[in-house]
């Protein structure tokens, strides 16, 4: 029975067993309907709502097979304002104010994620840096920069021919400028690291090129990219990579995006951020698979 479920919650290694669920959104295609509900460790699946706080005025499950659809959350004071691509469905009222919510997962029958923002309600909801017209096969945004100590962790997965490839870039808030465009390209067995000038282009000069080719195509992949106080550190599968040192000009980072070419197609899995310490033994540890 086709479906799909986006999870809010505190644990994602628990099953279930310590694992706090704020709010489950499920939608069901055979009943056509929209399920929300909680979990709480010793009390189980709680709250479950189909009809009860439903604003909408559509179908009580709008999302079509074969069709993108876009999940938004809005955390109030007293309840989830829940989002249908950018329509009101509806609100789940919470008993107590949801403090720890550290993981957002998807799963079900879905092809792949495109877009995952964190963001405040206020200033901005959408900013900036995310509205970009080339093709961008993944993009994120965080509400607060990156700080020293940062770490980003993506599992991801390239496909396509042998012409097939990708670049994850880190992009400055107030400029929109690229501060690190990791470029991976499978033809050349290449990985080269650059920057984007203040006239917004991208010189060979600039590139780096040193260092192995750790990528397979139609393997999935981890890489960690850790910030710290001059450079970039990379590791990729466990092991360290490179670092890249910054550009030098002032800069903040809270978005990422993840390009392909026409030919190739990139997923990513899984995406954590980190900003504990010391920096270069976590940014190996996370990068492990």
């Amino acid at each position: 029975m086709p479906r799909i479920s986006l999870d809010l919650t505190d644990n994602v290694n628990a099953q279930n067993e310590s694992e706090t669920v704020f709010l489950k959104i499920e939608a069901n295609f055979r009943e056509g309907q929209i399920i929300r509900s909680m979990f709480q460790p010793g009390e189980g699946w709680q709250q479950e709502e189909i009809s009860k706080n439903w604003k909408c005025d559509g179908p009580k499950n709008p999302l079509q097979p074969g069709q993108t659809f876009t999940f938004r959350v809005a955390v109030l004071q007293r309840c989830f304002e829940i989002y249908v691509n950018d329509q009101l469905y509806g609100s789940f009222e919470f008993v107590k104010f949801p403090k720890q919510i550290n993981f957002v997962r998807l799963y079900g029958d879905f092809e792949k994620i495109t877009q995952f923002h964190h963001r405040m309600l206020f200033p901005l909801v959408f900013p900036r840096t995310l509205m970009c017209p080339d093709r961008v096969a993944f993009q994120s945004d965080v509400p607060r920069r990156y700080e020293t100590g940062t770490v980003v962790a993506m599992e991801c997965i390239a496909k396509g021919p042998p012409t097939t490839e990708f670049s994850i870039c880190f992009q400055c808030n107030d400029t929109g400028r690229t501060v690190l465009r990791f470029h991976v390209n499978f033809d050349r067995t290449t990985v080269s690291r650059s920057y984007q000038r203040d006239d917004n282009s991208f010189a060979p000069d600039d590139e780096e090129t040193e260092g192995e080719f750790p990528f397979v195509r139609g393997k999935l992949f981890k890489i960690a990219f850790g910030l710290g106080d001059r450079a970039f550190l990379i590791a990729v599968n466990g092991q360290y990579f490179t670092y890249y040192n910054f550009p030098g000009r002032p800069f903040s980072i809270s978005t990422l995006k993840c390009f392909t070419n026409d030919v190739g197609d990139f997923a990513v899995r899984n995406l954590e951020y980190h900003s504990d310490s010391p920096l270069l033994s976590r940014v190996e540890k996370l990068s492990i698979i």
